[in-house]
């Protein structure tokens, strides 16, 4: 009574063994990324281990590979320079504030950057107008900056800005960039 035992065998496999040896390629390095000497973290280590900085202030070296330009994000195709130079000056709440994304060489895509959000702004001609003397005296420094251009941003590593920026991977939140020091002229 029962099965035998060469019917609990199952099907025959459909591969037949072999004793082939392959040569496959050896297993490639993967550096990870880590801080640079002075303290400052490079791009590829913020968005591959950003998580652990979140909430606290970091710096961050990298090229600036991207920066938003209203006009440009405003323009239409059937827009000319007047009518874009009219609407940036009567409906300036139509930009967002300034913010640009950093990348670890020139010509990275943003994809493989991080964004840097909260920039300082200069103070519109209308808010000149309006705003005390003592408020604009206050005015955060405006940094200078293009495309190319290598610099090491302090700031706040962040998922939400205060200004309404949000990114679910992490974004940097301006507090500042070292101005050059002007060259001393004897």
């Amino acid at each position: 009574m029962g099965c035998k035992k060469d019917e609990f065998a199952g099907a025959a496999a459909e591969v037949p063994e072999s004793n082939i040896k392959l040569d496959l390629p050896a297993v490639p390095q993967f550096n990870m990324p880590v801080a640079y000497p002075d303290g400052s973290h490079p791009v590829a280590e913020m968005r591959l281990k950003g998580h652990k900085f979140l909430d606290t202030e970091v710096r961050v070296k990298g090229v600036v590979i991207w920066m938003y330009d209203c006009a440009t994000a405003i323009r239409t195709p059937e827009m000319d320079d007047k009518e874009v130079k009219r609407i940036l000056s009567e409906e300036p709440e139509r930009c967002n504030r300034p913010n640009f994304y950093l990348g670890d060489k020139a010509g990275d895509p943003t994809d493989r950057g991080i964004w840097v959000v909260d920039v300082p702004r200069p103070p519109r001609a209308d808010e000149l107008k309006v705003l005390p003397k003592e408020v604009l005296a206050e005015w955060p420094v405006v940094p200078v900056l293009a495309v190319g251009q290598e610099v090491v941003v302090t700031g706040t590593w962040s998922l939400k800005s205060p200004e309404g920026f949000a990114n679910s991977t992490g974004l940097l939140v301006f507090k500042s960039i070292p101005v050059p020091e002007a060259p001393v002229t004897p």
